[in-house]
């Protein structure tokens, strides 16, 4: 695939004082091109959470590129190997890149946008393992925390049904310690615990820069109004008295991250997590 780049109307750099850099608008005038070529993006290198997508570029520059992409789950910071320009004929050669994240945004389409940043150096396979996110587009994970033993096992199964991955722990420290290394995209966690509570999970999920858009429902055994204020004042987008009917949760997962057996190209991009508080 040949490039195909558009003209643009700025031929010389303009005169900067010394120390001083272009920064924002002025940057991106004097120093991108708006080249249509392929790029190759991989995340999850070396773990069962690896990914890949070929995108076509919107913007190419020295410090990174932006494109479009309908796969959902990009984050700020995430660390991915770029290939860009990409080539798939046996004579190409593609050579991988080290790139972060640095913006990641919904277009009027419901699709989604990405700014890439390379980074210098060779590429990191442990550091890019940490920094994965979903494994595959149409997996949408669940992480539960729910210590009725008999209540936990029931609602894992009914979100299974729905396409749902989920892991099922009894306590919120044992779900700390999965988002540790995976990036769920829905969290359900009681509000009472031992050392570490529900409430403090949440507080730590939309304190941490690429777990802060995920949605958390908390399940609380009190149902006073003020457990519900506390719940939404720390960032949880649901907050659910006990005991509950199971399909009333499901309901609320359904809400906040469409289940994979009812997405499809049009719909599986716009649902209310993209309207999560982060903080």
């Amino acid at each position: 695939m040949s490039a195909q780049p558009k003209i643009i109307d700025a031929p010389h750099l303009p005169e900067v004082l010394p120390g001083q850099v272009l920064r924002g608008r002025d940057r991106r005038r004097w120093c991108r091109a708006m080249i249509s070529v392929r790029a190759r993006i991989c995340g999850g290198v070396g773990t069962l959470e690896n990914f890949e997508e070929i995108v076509t570029c919107l913007d190419v520059s020295r410090e990174g590129i932006r494109v479009p992409t309908a796969r959902a789950g990009y984050f700020p910071g995430q660390l991915l190997q770029v290939t860009c320009p990409f080539w798939d004929n046996p004579t190409g050669i593609n050579i991988p890149r080290n790139a972060k994240v640095i913006r990641c945004s919904i277009t009027a389409t419901l699709t989604y946008e990405i700014a890439l940043q390379f980074l210098p150096g060779e590429i990191d396979e442990t550091a890019l393992s940490l920094h994965a996110a979903s494994p595959f587009a149409s997996q949408v994970r669940v992480l539960l925390v729910e210590s009725d033993p008999r209540v936990r096992p029931v609602l894992a199964e009914l979100l299974g049904k729905d396409g749902y991955h989920v892991v099922a722990v009894e306590k919120p420290r044992e779900a700390l310690e999965i988002i540790q290394t995976e990036v769920p995209h829905v969290i359900i966690a009681e509000t009472e615990g031992g050392d570490i509570c529900g409430h403090d999970l949440c507080a730590i999920v939309k304190a941490t820069p690429h777990l802060q858009h995920i949605p958390v429902i908390l399940v609380t055994a009190s149902g006073m109004p003020s457990d519900y204020a506390s719940s939404h004042l720390i960032g949880a987008i649901v907050c659910i008295a006990k005991p509950y009917k199971v399909e009333r949760m499901r309901q609320a997962v359904h809400l906040v991250a469409s289940p994979p057996s009812q997405s499809s190209k049009y719909s599986s991009g716009f649902n209310i997590a993209s309207f999560v508080r982060t903080s």
